[in-house]
């Protein structure tokens, strides 16, 4: 690969779409090398299927190192200690992304780069326990050396390097690989969420341990501990998400009252509005238009994404028998109505989308739900109405919420979902609900789900989207 790219060190922007197409590795294991898929790009909902002990859940723990920048979450020593020659990840933006672990002097070493349309954007040599050579050579421009006579000597280096034809060095790196890759989460056979964007559960159980002065007796109890704080994370911050967005449709929808009341004002003034008279079609489109705003308002309430309005003294106004005050309310109603229904559109998206999380989390649960209100934020009750925490729900409902929370809110950016035998916990109604529940609430949005799995109730109902692990060693 590395004799086809070329040198240059213009940073091409990144297009919208920046999710996966295909993953490579060579001497997996030292044994196996796969191109997946073998042929094409890999579908949204891709699931890896092979024999057990081939790699699929290395090879998506691999990927999901390569794509995340953080430097803090041990990224780069993973890949370093994984047993690999070569991985690298296509985007569908055009960039590769390639990881070749090799021996330097006798030290295992990590070659990281990212290409696009065979141009190098950046690179760096990772080596645990030490800087990459760009910060060495910013940091210590000359060195210290003891001369014959035994004193220390500052020594300018002869030979300057010229500077590489394309940004190298950490910080080149992970400033470009920002820039390019998705939003990756990993849902791993244990059940933990891994994601830079996610905060460690682990962390703010150490922190609680510590205020509480409690010890953990057994190491089931940390586990299930920081399952319910993840979970109440994740709860907490889609509710965040939920609100903020709905507080951006309702400041666009009121963007035009200003122009509302000055059609108001114009109609008030103007001395013909009362003589033009309505047609009763015009009338009749008045009054459907108000029944409707009622009943979309009643809808958005139970969000509170709106307050619920009646209509009935408008209807009437426009029913009267006086046609000179019928022609004057629905002069004065018009604006008003599109005023109403300019803030009903804008809050329309965030409504649709509550109410289809909603509806979807509830077609999975059983005597319990889910519910969204702006004021609190999302709650679960049981069919008393008792209100429920994360820790009363099965380990099958807390990772259900916790992934279908954070793909809520991974809209914004593209984002890929890398799932390691989601049918874990799942009974067998859930594992035929969850890959096109998962497809059908992120219909639209820049998110790609790749699953590893051996259930035959995922691969018999998703036949099309089965990657098979075929070694081309």
């Amino acid at each position: 690969m590395a004799d086809e790219i070329k040198i240059g060190s213009e940073l091409l922007a990144p297009t919208e779409q920046q999710l996966i197409s295909a993953i490579r590795v060579e001497k997996l294991f030292g044994l196996y090398t796969y191109r997946l898929p073998r042929e094409g790009v890999l579908p949204n909902g891709a699931i890896l299927y092979g024999d057990n002990g081939v790699g699929k859940s290395t090879i998506l723990r691999l990927a999901f190192h390569l794509l995340s920048a953080a430097g803090n979450r041990g990224h780069r020593g993973a890949l370093l200690e994984a047993p690999f020659e070569i991985l690298e990840v296509d985007l569908t933006s055009g960039v590769t992304l390639r990881a070749a672990r090799t021996e330097v002097g006798g030290r295992l070493t990590l070659d990281l780069s990212i290409v696009r349309l065979k141009t190098m954007l950046a690179r760096w040599i990772y080596f645990p326990g030490q800087e990459s050579s760009q910060r060495l050579r910013e940091s210590f421009p000359s060195f210290i050396q003891i001369d014959k006579r035994g004193k220390a000597v500052l020594v300018e280096p002869k030979v300057k390097k010229e500077p590489a034809p394309f940004p190298e060095g950490e910080d080149a790196y992970i400033s470009v690989l920002k820039q390019n890759a998705p939003t990756t989460f990993l849902l791993n056979a244990e059940r933990r969420l891994d994601s830079d964007s996610v905060p460690d559960p682990s962390d703010e159980m150490e922190l609680r341990r510590v205020l509480r002065y409690e010890e953990p007796k057994r190491l089931n109890d940390i586990v299930g501990r920081s399952r319910e704080i993840a979970l109440s994370q994740a709860l907490s911050t889609a509710g965040t998400w939920v609100r903020k967005k709905a507080l951006q449709g309702t400041n666009q929808g009121s963007m035009n009252v200003h122009s509302v009341y000055i059609d108001v004002v114009r109609h008030l003034v103007t001395p013909s509005a009362a003589n033009l008279g309505s047609e009763p079609a015009e009338i009749g489109a008045l009054v459907k238009q108000l029944s409707l705003i009622e009943s979309r308002t009643n809808e958005f309430a139970r969000y509170e994404l709106a307050t619920e309005l009646s209509t009935t003294e408008f209807k009437k106004a426009l029913q009267s028998r006086s046609p000179a005050q019928k022609t004057l309310a629905a002069e004065l109603l018009k604006p008003y109505i599109k005023s109403l229904e300019s803030r009903l559109d804008a809050v329309e998206p965030i409504y649709t989308l509550i109410d289809e999380f909603v509806r979807t989390i509830n077609g999975f649960l059983r005597d319990k739900s889910i519910s969204f209100k702006q004021s609190e934020g999302f709650a679960i009750r049981n069919r008393l109405d008792s209100p429920l925490k994360p820790a009363d729900l099965s380990s099958g409902e807390q990772q259900l919420l916790l992934l279908f929370s954070y793909v809520l809110t991974a809209r914004e950016m593209p984002s890929v979902f890398i799932i390691d035998e989601p049918e874990i916990s799942l009974n067998i109604k859930w594992q035929r609900q969850l890959i096109q529940s998962l497809l059908d609430i992120t219909n639209g949005a820049r998110i790609q789900f790749i699953f590893a799995s051996h259930s035959m109730e995922l691969l018999a109902q998703h036949r099309d989207r089965v990657v098979r692990l075929d070694d081309r060693g």
